[in-house]
């Protein structure tokens, strides 16, 4: 072979290297530059719900956080008051006083009619006591009160416990 064709040889195939590797840098830059644009619209997206959402809140009335200034002591707005499948909190203290319409009217929590809410938690165990009726029992004519003279909360007992 002559000097000439190795030369050539050599070029061609450091020129098809670099075709190969331009291809796949272009393909990477291609992929990176969609990415970024797919974000990008979903950066929009997320913003044009979040505007969505505030626009609802404001339309819901009174926001929660006005109503847990109010909150009883032995009460958390991050509470379930009721649970669902294998135990997990579906409803919370927060979210059921923005169903509810809560609100703070001179240092008690009103619900939208204006009737104090108060808050009842049952008994929950998992092996009930032998006196377990009574105690319902107590309970259930506890709570009858309560629901004559103000709007009542149930915490319900996490399934996984009982």
């Amino acid at each position: 072979m002559s000097p000439l064709h190795t030369i050539t040889m050599k070029f061609a195939i450091q020129r098809s290297g670099n075709s190969c590797r331009g291809r796949f840098l272009a393909g990477v830059s291609i992929l990176i530059l969609l990415a970024g644009l797919a974000l990008a619209k979903g950066e929009r997206a997320r913003k044009l719900s979040t505007a969505a959402l505030a626009v609802a809140d404001e339309d819901a009335g009174p926001s929660p956080s006005k109503s847990l200034g109010c909150l009883p002591k032995d009460v958390r707005a991050d509470e379930a008051v009721s649970y669902g499948i294998k135990g997990k909190s579906i409803l919370t203290v927060e979210k059921k006083l923005a169903e509810m319409k809560a609100r703070c009217q001179r240092g008690k929590l009103l619900d939208a009619k204006g009737r104090e809410i108060r808050f009842f938690r049952v008994s929950c165990w998992g092996n009930p006591p032998e006196d377990y009726q009574e105690i319902r029992q107590r309970e259930d004519e506890e709570l009858a009160k309560l629901k004559k003279r103000y709007t009542v909360i149930v915490f319900g007992c996490n399934p996984m416990i009982q």
